[in-house]
């Protein structure tokens, strides 16, 4: 092993350096000063300070396909900052950070009063390497509480320097309260931020989610239309047509699903995008049971497992072509497979047949896969068993 290679092993051994932070998500370091006077008639600095990080983490945890900024305090040393201190490895641990494409971005701010109103303010500059410095001006307003204030201030940061999953959080928010306004809105501010040719992978991630929250209004066609655009800006990108494909069998056009998503299936094999493969593979044994092809939605749901063996989707899937089929024990035993399966099966937002219930019957509502209440209720066979050629398993 080279001696570069030997170092970085070294750095990542010992929290050095974080293989997920190269792999993964970027950094962001916070540092929030307020006065001892500005203090005494709200919190101390360092609270609010927590408060602000607290939000931000809350925002980045959100379950995405792509990763979040890991965020912390400046004044919080990490074990790994302070052993490359100790063995004055900071520059060669900057250079490697740099190397792999490791980015810190860096919130510096503090509190005053507002000159006009005496309203307690942040004022603060963040800090991107990949765009300008840009400013963050946030005033309490009347009756707010320091909480919502600097939840806020943090959403209004991490709108700037991890624009996606925000969307994400605001949509998962937008369905505990039934109103898409505040995510509606954020989709348009990005899509105008990503109006240019420069930003086409940027954009076409964020028509991907419109069409996600679209479809969370029950509104298909708008979905439809939206991951068509999505497609055409960066085919690259292969959830919107997996997605579209997904809208193609809510619609009961299940007939062009398979030549449809062929091409994307085919690039995922090659990019080796296990989870896409597996939820495209889903919805392609949806379109086969529509139309009466169980030996082909079997095959479909074969691939879909071997894609992805701790879904809870695939047997579940299985358990309703068993009871489709008249096979009661077939579809018992699938249905157990999925409750075990249940705790360790990952699903993301941005795809939408991971998300919602494979409508494979004619007229069958769009609706939240709940897979917990699902498998709650007793499988039901048909009056009389049918008998197959080929075993589901």
């Amino acid at each position: 092993m080279d001696p570069i290679s030997l170092a970085v092993a070294f750095m990542a051994a010992f929290g050095i350096i974080s293989t997920d932070a190269v792999l993964h998500a970027d950094s962001v370091a916070v540092s929030l000063y307020m006065s001892d006077d500005l203090s005494k008639g709200t919190a101390r600095g360092d609270v609010m300070e927590d408060m602000f990080i607290a939000k931000m983490q809350e925002i980045g945890d959100t379950k995405s396909y792509y990763g979040s900024p890991s965020v912390r305090s400046t004044k919080a040393k990490t074990m790994g900052a302070v052993l490359a201190k100790t063995l004055k490895l900071e520059d060669m641990t900057a250079a490697v950070q740099h190397t792999f494409g490791m980015k810190t971005a860096t919130v510096n701010g503090s509190f005053a009063k507002d000159e006009k109103e005496g309203k307690l303010q942040l004022v603060a500059m963040v800090r991107d390497p990949d765009e300008p410095p840009f400013p963050v001006i946030v005033k309490r307003k009347d009756g707010e509480s320091l909480p919502d204030m600097m939840g806020r201030a943090a959403q209004e940061v991490m709108e700037h320097l991890a624009p996606y999953v925000t969307v994400v959080y605001a949509l998962q928010n937008a369905d505990r309260q039934h109103d898409y306004t505040e995510v509606d809105e954020l989709i348009a501010r990005e899509l105008k931020t990503y109006a240019s040719k420069t930003y086409y992978r940027e954009r076409a991630s964020i028509l991907n989610m419109a069409g996600i929250v679209a479809l969370h209004k029950q509104k298909p066609d708008e979905a439809a239309r939206l991951f068509e655009e999505a497609d055409q800006t960066d085919p690259a990108l292969l959830f919107p047509r997996v997605n579209r494909a997904f809208v193609m069998l809510v619609k009961d056009d299940e007939k062009s699903v398979e030549t449809y998503l062929k091409p994307a299936m085919e690039s995922a094999r090659y990019q080796r995008a296990y989870t896409l493969l597996a939820a495209g593979d889903l919805v392609r044994a949806g379109a086969f049971m529509a139309t009466g092809r169980y030996d082909q939605a079997i095959a479909a749901l074969d691939d879909a497992e071997y894609w992805d063996p701790t879904s809870a989707l695939v047997p579940s899937l299985r358990a309703e072509l068993c009871t489709e089929r008249g096979d009661v024990v077939c579809a018992q035993r699938n249905q157990a497979k999925a409750r075990a399966n249940l705790d360790n099966f990952e699903t993301y937002p941005e795809v939408a047949s991971l998300y919602y219930h494979i409508s494979w019957r004619k007229g069958e509502p769009l609706r939240p896969s709940d897979l917990r209440q699902d498998l709650a209720k007793p499988s039901a066979a048909q009056p009389t068993p049918v008998k197959v050629s080929t075993t589901v398993k």
